[in-house]
């Protein structure tokens, strides 16, 4: 069974590094904390929150990764 990291490079901040069940319990990990940084929720329609993210993310050397693992590599 896989399980799922979040690695999250935010310049000024500490690295995060998360392990999730799924791929959707690391990406609503992911908006959370955009929405704790940005404070405000992002919405509740995907798309619109992937391009909220993204555009936090974009410009400078801020970053997310999110991949699959196996688990017993966790």
């Amino acid at each position: 069974m896989k399980k799922f990291v979040l690695f999250i490079r935010d310049q000024g901040a500490s690295d995060v590094l998360d392990f999730h069940p799924t791929e959707r319990a690391a990406q609503e990990a992911l908006a959370a904390y955009v929405g704790t940084k940005t404070g405000r929720d992002l919405p509740s329609d995907p798309k619109a929150a992937s391009e909220e993210i993204a555009s936090y993310f974009n410009g400078g050397p801020n970053f997310y990764a999110i991949a699959g693992v196996p688990a017993g590599a966790c």
